[in-house]
Order: structure tokens, then C-alpha cells, then sequence
């Protein structure tokens, strides 16, 4: 309430239409999910990143380069999700926008370190290291399902750099934190949605299993399919909340 109370109108209206929206979403994804109307659903799960995308859009130039880049990756999630969820086909290109998407993550924190000498020796290492780190996943995805190789070699690719994200904002945070940086609280919600989008991952791996031969009972492939929302939802809303700088701020502000 302390918080909405400093937004402007315009703004108070649009993130509550947002947040009500959002909320419907995900209580209707979770109920047709527990019917086991996946047809039906599918039409619902698309709009969970397109209303995050909308809510990040609000006053972007607020949100400055940073701002531009995360609603570039949600973009870019838009379409992976269109591809996987609406047409139920062309994985690999669904594949190729989710990577995408890990790139552009990528780009931001790159962007946060991007000054000084000492950074740039930690870029140069970042990235040498990401590259021979994707290359080896890669590798040994495509050796372990030579059936489906583009589909494992991309697969390997967009969770090597999910993960590396993950990793990456955790070192940013921590980096902010001895530093005594006082806006630290948005790269500490990026990592949350960056975590939660890596559980979201592994239980759509898991769901996949017999894929690679792995049956699964079907008590716990049923919980898989609710689980990979519950966590979906929110990383992505954490991910589009991550860029409000100044909501954040004024949260702080308020409990302190």
C-alpha cells in the first residue's frame, strides 16, 4: 500500500489491471493443468509471458538500457513459448528463442560489469569460460542422444547459459553487496527468477523423460505438470519485475 501510494495514477491503474490479470492467469493454468485439460490451457499458459512483457513495457525509459534488454528477452520468450505451447511443434526453434533469450540475459549482466579494468578481466574470463563450458554440455548431449542431436546439442546450449546466468547474478549480488552498492535488491530478484525459470526447466526434463527411455509414474508426471507452472509463472514475473528499479527501491525504502 506505502508503495502504490507513490505511483502516479496511470501507473497505480495499469499494474493493478497487470497483477489482476497475471493473478487469473495462473490460478486458471493451474486449475485446467489439475483437470488435465491440456488443450485447453495451452491458450492460457502463452499470456503468462506477454502480460510479464506488458508490465516491463510501462514506463521503459525508466528502466534504461537494462530495461530495453530484459523486455528484449521476454520478447524473445514470447516466441519460444508460441512456438512450444501454440503450435506444439518446430522444437528446435523454440529452442533457438529460449537461447536467444539466455543471451540477452547474459548481455545485461555483462552491461552491469561493463566498467573498469578489473571487469574487463572478468568479462574476458566470463565469457572464455562460458563458451568452453557450452561447448563440453553441447558435446556430451548430442554423444548421449545421437538420435536427436540439434534438439540436444540446443537443449544443452540454452540450460548451459541458464544456469551460467544463474551463477553469474549470484556473483553480481554478491559483488554489490561488498561493495555496499545500495541497489542490489533488483540483481537479487533477477537471480530468484533466473532459479526458479532453472526448477521450472528441470521439471519440463523430467516431464520429457521417456524421451530417453525413462518411464516415470504417473502420479508423479502429474505433479511434474503443475510444478513446471508454478515455477514458470513467477520466474518470468520476477525477471519482468527485476528492471523496475524504482518500485523496488521504494519497497526498500519502506521496509527499512
Amino acid at each position: 500500500t506505502l508503495i502504490m501510494k507513490k505511483l502516479s495514477p496511470p501507473e497505480k491503474a495499469s499494474y493493478i489491471c497487470i497483477a489482476a490479470a497475471f493473478t487469473g492467469i495462473i490460478i486458471t493454468t493451474l486449475a485446467l493443468n489439475a483437470m488435465c485439460e491440456y488443450d485447453a490451457v495451452r491458450p492460457v499458459e502463452f499470456f503468462i509471458v506477454p502480460v510479464c512483457a506488458l508490465f516491463a513495457a510501462i514506463d521503459i525509459k525508466k528502466s534504461g538500457a537494462e530495461g530495453a534488454i530484459m523486455l528484449t528477452a521476454l520478447c524473445l520468450t514470447i516466441c519460444a513459448d508460441f512456438v512450444m505451447v501454440i503450435l506444439e511443434d518446430y522444437y528446435p526453434i523454440s529452442l533457438a528463442f529460449f537461447s536467444a533469450a539466455q543471451l540477452a540475459y547474459y548481455a545485461r549482466i555483462l552491461f552491469v560489469r561493463k566498467a573498469g579494468t578489473q571487469n574487463f578481466k572478468y568479462l574476458t574470463a566470463s565469457v572464455c569460460a562460458r563458451a568452453a563450458v557450452c561447448a563440453c554440455i553441447v558435446a556430451a548431449a548430442t554423444l548421449i542422444l545421437p538420435q536427436e542431436k540439434l534438439l540436444a546439442a540446443l537443449a544443452a546450449f540454452y540450460f548451459a547459459n541458464l544456469a551460467a546466468n544463474f551463477t553469474e547474478a549470484c556473483l553480481l549480488c554478491a559483488k554489490r553487496t561488498r561493495g555496499n552498492v545500495q541497489d542490489t535488491g533488483p540483481y537479487a530478484i533477477f537471480a530468484a527468477g533466473l532459479a526458479l525459470f532453472i526448477c521450472c526447466d528441470i521439471c519440463v526434463a523430467l516431464n520429457a523423460a521417456d524421451t530417453a527411455g525413462i518411464d516415470l509414474p504417473a502420479n508423479l508426471l502429474y505433479a511434474i505438470s503443475l510444478l513446471i507452472w508454478i515455477f514458470y509463472a513467477p520466474s518470468q514475473a520476477l525477471l519482468a519485475l527485476s528492471v523496475k528499479r524504482g518500485l523496488i527501491c521504494r519497497g526498500s525504502a519502506q521496509t527499512n
